[in-house]
């Protein structure tokens, strides 16, 4: 029989946080370059490159605290596609993400493909947890981090399973 345990994602994610937008907004967009995610790109258990933006490295680096990286796990947190959950395809890194949707990172506690798992799982929860305060529904960095997620030895990641 199975232990199960439940964590937060506070204690099991090194980074959860969104991004912004670029000066200048949609109009310095560019036709290729850095991707810029945005929730249209997020989609249940798959990305989709369809209006995936582009900006140069200027507005990139402006942005580097929302940087990418392969095993990320994205989440919409504002709007009509909010708690819509997805990984990041390593083809479109480098990249960032627009202030809509948030990076979820693994501390190497719990295996990426898992969290995304559990996230969808718990996609009511999720929506029932945006719709708290304010007119407008979003999921704040402090909520997504209560996050409980149950746990066992399954889905801890052996030595080996993450990327460095």
């Amino acid at each position: 029989m199975n232990d199960f345990k439940f964590d937060s994602l506070r204690n099991l994610t090194s980074k959860i946080g969104s991004g912004a937008t670029p000066e200048g907004g949609q109009s310095n967009y560019k036709s290729d370059g850095i991707s810029l995610i945005r929730s249209q790109n997020v989609l249940d258990m798959r990305f989709s490159k369809v209006g995936l933006a582009f900006i140069d490295k200027t507005q990139a680096t402006k942005l580097n605290n929302v940087q990418v990286q392969e095993d990320d796990v994205l989440l919409n947190i504002t709007g009509d596609s909010i708690a819509r959950v997805s990984k990041v395809p390593k083809e479109i890194l480098p990249a960032r993400v627009n202030q809509h949707v948030s990076i979820i990172r693994s501390n190497g506690k719990i295996h990426p493909d898992y969290l995304l798992y559990y996230l969808i799982f718990r996609k009511n929860h999720l929506l029932t947890i945006s719709k708290v305060g304010g007119t407008r529904n979003a999921l704040t960095k402090e909520a997504i981090e209560e996050i409980q997620i149950r746990l066992d030895d399954r889905h801890v990641p052996q030595l080996g399973d993450l990327h460095p």
